[in-house]
Parts: C-alpha cells; sequence; structure tokens
C-alpha cells in the first residue's frame, strides 16, 4: 500500500464509518450449532433467517484477513423459477440488528433472497472499517452466495445503499455479464463529491475514496438509481451524475421530498424494485 493510499484510508476511516457502539445486536450460538443474532431490533421471522460468519481474502495493497457476520434470508419461489437473490450493502450508522427486519421485508414483498453483511469492524465483524475492507467484505459473501448457495451469478442483484454504494460499484465494475443487476438506493459519486458536489474532473482519483462516478461506466448490468431530492447528506446531484455515466442505465427514481433517511418509506419504492425485477426475469 503506498504512503497516499494508507493516508486517504485512514482518512476515509474517520469520515465515512460510523458503526453503532456497542452494536445493536448479539451474536449466540444455540445448542444445534447455529448461529443467531438477538436484539431489540430481531423480530419475529428475522429471528429464522440463516446467520453465519465468513472469513474474508487478505487482497494486495490491503484489506481483508477479517472474519465478518452475514444473515440470508431465503423466498420460496412464487413463479416456478429459482428467485433472485439480493446481496446488500448498507449504510453507515447502521449493523445487521438494525437491517435484519429489513432484509425480511424486502424478501416478503419482492419474492427475492436477501444476503446483508456487516463490515469489518461493524456488528461482530472483526477488525476496522475501511475501504479497502469493504471490498473483501462484499466478496467473501458473492462467494458464499455461488460456491456455497449454487446461486448463478446472473441472478444476483447487487443493492449498495448509501456508503455501500461504494464497494457495490467497484465490484459490480469488475463483472461483466456475470451479474443480474444493480440498485443505488441514496448513493455517493465518490467521497469527494458528498462534501463538494461540483468538484471537477480533475480532482485526482488516488486522492478519493469510493470513486463511482467512474466505476458505473464499466457497470455492465441493469442499474437502478434512487434518491430524494429533500437529501441533505448526500446530494442529490450524486445520484444524477451516476446515473448519467451509468453504462446500462434504467429510468431512474427521483423522489421529490423524501430525504436520505426515509426514501424506502416512499410509496413509490417497492413497485419500482418489483418492476425492476420483472424486467430481469422478463429479459431472460
Amino acid at each position: 500500500m503506498g504512503i497516499w493510499s494508507e493516508i486517504v484510508d485512514r482518512a476515509s476511516a474517520l469520515l465515512a464509518f460510523f458503526p453503532p457502539s456497542p452494536p445493536t445486536y448479539a451474536l449466540r450460538q444455540q445448542e444445534s450449532g447455529a448461529l443467531s443474532l438477538q436484539g431489540a431490533f430481531v423480530r419475529g421471522r428475522a429471528r429464522r433467517a440463516e446467520v453465519m460468519q465468513l472469513d474474508t481474502e487478505r487482497r494486495r495493497g490491503g484489506g481483508g484477513g477479517e472474519t465478518i457476520v452475514a444473515v440470508y434470508v431465503s423466498c420460496s419461489s412464487r413463479s416456478g423459477r429459482k428467485p433472485k437473490t439480493i446481496l446488500h450493502s448498507h449504510g453507515n450508522a447502521v449493523d445487521l440488528g438494525i437491517m435484519h427486519s429489513v432484509y425480511c421485508h424486502l424478501s416478503e414483498h419482492l419474492g427475492v433472497n436477501v444476503m446483508g453483511y456487516d463490515y469489518s469492524g461493524y456488528g461482530w465483524s472483526t477488525g476496522k472499517p475501511s475501504v479497502r475492507n469493504t471490498f473483501a467484505d462484499i466478496r467473501a459473501c458473492w462467494k458464499h452466495l455461488v460456491e456455497e448457495k449454487g446461486t448463478d451469478p446472473r441472478d444476483i442483484v447487487l443493492l449498495g445503499q448509501s456508503v455501500g454504494s461504494g464497494p457495490t460499484c467497484e465490484f459490480a465494475a469488475k463483472l461483466g455479464d456475470d451479474l443480474g443487476g444493480v440498485i443505488l438506493h441514496s448513493p455517493l459519486a465518490s467521497g469527494v463529491r458528498v462534501l463538494k458536489p461540483t468538484v471537477s474532473d480533475r480532482w485526482p482519483i488516488w486522492l478519493d475514496i469510493y470513486p463511482n462516478f467512474k466505476f458505473v461506466e464499466d457497470i455492465c448490468a441493469p442499474t437502478l438509481v434512487m434518491h430524494g431530492n429533500e437529501d441533505r447528506i448526500i446530494h442529490i446531484s450524486n445520484a444524477q451524475l451516476l446515473h448519467d455515466r451509468a453504462k446500462n442505465p434504467v429510468p431512474a427514481l427521483w423522489l421529490p421530498g423524501y430525504d436520505h433517511q426515509n426514501l424506502d418509506f416512499s410509496p413509490e419504492y417497492l413497485p419500482r424494485l418489483e418492476d425492476f425485477f420483472k424486467n430481469l426475469e422478463n429479459k431472460k
């Protein structure tokens, strides 16, 4: 890892990652040996989801070598076809204790499997949060889906929310046609563009984090961007830039009156996701 890369990585850890402390859930091992999450936000069907720990591979240039916690919510097929699978990368100040019920909600309403995970340093995942660790984290989940669950890569949709758009876009750009789709929920165009949306393209990539505006140019899969125009954390211009530069965009969802925290409360949110998945099925 070069000196500038290390400085940027350390700075990003201070500016971009705020894991809940303490974690909002406890990790328990049942008599059967199976893992479970326990906490105030883990209720109902969420208690029945599969919980696992995954080792992340060390990456050239840094990152990896940790053990992360992940959950998998399965869904029976509604159409006789194998359901799609969402691999969800969550936002900044949450962990699986908070997101667990969200995954169950998405699974039930969309008829899909959902896998989510805590980044290194979040929840009960080991290590410290960093850009490079998130790249290793998402790959460990992908490997589990493909190799252990036997999921066809073209049946996987990567969904990145807020800071989760970073590992989502970086990894999607590497997958070529071996990916079903990408959904970007309140995404950032890059770390610098969150701080200053009008920054010039001449700003060097090596002094930025998560340059998603570059990554989306290489994402072959259909890409849906969703953002609220009242977002005061990540300006909507970030999402507009991603949509404009995406290699394979589908009609975006711009939601007047919604901000960074309540986009999924819009009555248009789930129907737009349903349309996205229906279109993926129709392309088969």
